[in-house]
C-alpha cells in the first residue's frame, strides 16, 4: 500500500493498519467467492485461514468504528468511516475497497488493541510482513525468518521467567530450519499471539532484534513511486557532527531559530558537503527523497532552539488563561518541537502524546485550538523549505 505524503514516514500504528489490508486483500483474492459471501468481519470462523481472515477484518473494522467522525483529521473521511464501521461492508475487500482503507491508514482511532506495549506492536508487524511474504507479496522472508529465530534465542535467555518458561517448546521449535519448512499463515499467527507479550521480557541489551527490523522496513517503503534505502549512520553522523559544530554558520541559525531558509542557503550547504566529503551526491539525494527536501532533512538534524520553539506558540496563548492539563500538553510539544525540529499534527494521537491523553488532544483542546496548532506546526515546517517550493 502506498504511503500517505507526509514529511517524516508512517507511524507504526499506520504500518499495522496498512500490512493488516494488504493480508485481507491477498486473502481475499485468493479464495472461493462462495466463501467471501459467508464470510463477515464478525462471521463464525470456517477453518483456520477464514478464522484469520475474519480476524483481521474485525480488527480493521474495530480500528476504523473507533474513528471520531469530528476530528479534524479524520473529518475529510466521514464517509468511508461511516460505511466501514459496518460488517457487511467486510464480506470480500476488491480493489475498489482497499482504496478506500487506504485513506483511513493512519487516522486516530479510540480502538486500542495493544496493551502489550510497543515491542508486541513491532512484532506484531513483523509477523504480517512474514504472512505477506508467505503470498509472495513481501520480499525478504529469509531476513525475517532469522529475526524471529534471533528473537525466540533471545527469550530462551529468559526461561527463568514462568510466562517465558511455558512458550519453552514452541521457541525451541522456532530455531530450528525443520519449522519453517512448508510454514502456513496459521501458524505464523500462533506464533504472534503466543509470543508478542513476552517480547517486553528479553533483556534490554538484546531488544534490538524487535527495534532493528522495523528500522530496515523505513527503506521499503515507496514514496512518489521512488524506492529509497535507509540512509547510512555514517553520512547522517557526519552531517549531524557537522552542523553542530558549525552553529553560528547562518544557515544553520536560520534552520535552528525557525528564520526562513533559502535555495541560495541549502545550495551552499550542499556544496560543502560534497567538497568536504562529508557524502556523495547519491547521499543528498536519498536525503531529499526521504525527507521532502534537503532544508527539512537537515532540521530533522538540527531540531530548534527551545526558544524559537516556544515562540512559535506565542500568539496561540495569547490573550488566555491555560488549563493545567493544556500547558502540559503544549510544553511536551514545545519540548518534542526542539528537539525534533518537525512535528506532524498527526503525531499528536501517537506517544509520547498518548500518555496524556489517549483520546487525541481533543480531550484539552476545542477544534479551533487543534486547527491553529496545526497551523504552527505547518508554519514550523515551512522556514525550512525555501519559499519557492514551500506550500
Amino acid at each position: 500500500m502506498p504511503a500517505v505524503e507526509h514529511a517524516l514516514p508512517p507511524s507504526l500504528g499506520q504500518r499495522i493498519f496498512q500490512r493488516r489490508a494488504d493480508l485481507l486483500l491477498e486473502l481475499d483474492e485468493k479464495r472461493a467467492p462462495a466463501d467471501a459471501a459467508r464470510a463477515t468481519a464478525d462471521a463464525e470462523p470456517v477453518g483456520e485461514v477464514t478464522e484469520l481472515r475474519a480476524d483481521l477484518a474485525r480488527r480493521l473494522r474495530e480500528q476504523v468504528a473507533g474513528m471520531n467522525p469530528e476530528n479534524f483529521l479524520v473529518r475529510p473521511y466521514r464517509e468511508q468511516v461511516e460505511a466501514y464501521s459496518l460488517p457487511d461492508r467486510w464480506q470480500r475487500i476488491a480493489p475498489g475497497v482497499y482504496a478506500d482503507l487506504e485513506k483511513l491508514a493512519g487516522l486516530p482511532s479510540a480502538y486500542q488493541d495493544d496493551p502489550a506495549g510497543e515491542e508486541a506492536r513491532r512484532f506484531d508487524l513483523l509477523i504480517l510482513r512474514l504472512q505477506l511474504a508467505c503470498l509472495g507479496t513481501e520480499t525478504g522472508f529469509t531476513r525475517m525468518r532469522v529475526r524471529v529465530q534471533e528473537i525466540a534465542t533471545a527469550l530462551l535467555g529468559q526461561t527463568t521467567i514462568p510466562l517465558v518458561r511455558a512458550q519453552a517448546e514452541l521457541l525451541e521449535e522456532l530455531t530450528t530450519d525443520a519449522w519453517w519448512q512448508d510454514v502456513t499463515l496459521p501458524m505464523l499467527e500462533s506464533v504472534s499471539l503466543r509470543l508478542r507479550g513476552l517480547i517486553r521480557l528479553i533483556e534490554k541489551g538484546k531488544r534490538n532484534v524487535v527495534y532493528t527490523d522495523f528500522e530496515d522496513e523505513l527503506g521499503e517503503i515507496s514514496e512518489g513511486g521512488i524506492t529509497w534505502q535507509p540512509l547510512g549512520d555514517d553520512f547522517e553522523k557526519k552531517i549531524r557532527t557537522y552542523l553542530r559544530s558549525h552553529e553560528n554558520q547562518l544557515a544553520v541559525q536560520k534552520l535552528r531559530r525557525n528564520r526562513q531558509i533559502t535555495t541560495t542557503d541549502l545550495d551552499e550547504l550542499e556544496q560543502v558537503f560534497l567538497d568536504s566529503g562529508l557524502g556523495t551526491t547519491e547521499d543528498i539525494e536519498q536525503a531529499k527523497a526521504r525527507h521532502e527536501g534537503l532544508g527539512l532533512f537537515l532540521r530533522s538534524l538540527t531540531g530548534l532552539d527551545r526558544e524559537a520553539a516556544a515562540r512559535a506558540f506565542d500568539q496561540f496563548q495569547t490573550g488566555r488563561t491555560l488549563t493545567a492539563n493544556q500547558l502540559h500538553f503544549l510544553k511536551m510539544l514545545i519540548d518534542i518541537l526542539a528537539r525534533r525540529g518537525l512535528v506532524d499534527v498527526g503525531q499528536l494521537y501517537d506517544p509520547p502524546f498518548t500518555q496524556l491523553t489517549p483520546s487525541g488532544p481533543e480531550k484539552f483542546f476545542t477544534a479551533s485550538d487543534i486547527d491553529t496548532v496545526e497551523s504552527v506546526l505547518d508554519q514550523v515546517r515551512s522556514t525550512a523549505i525555501p519559499e519557492s517550493r514551500a506550500m
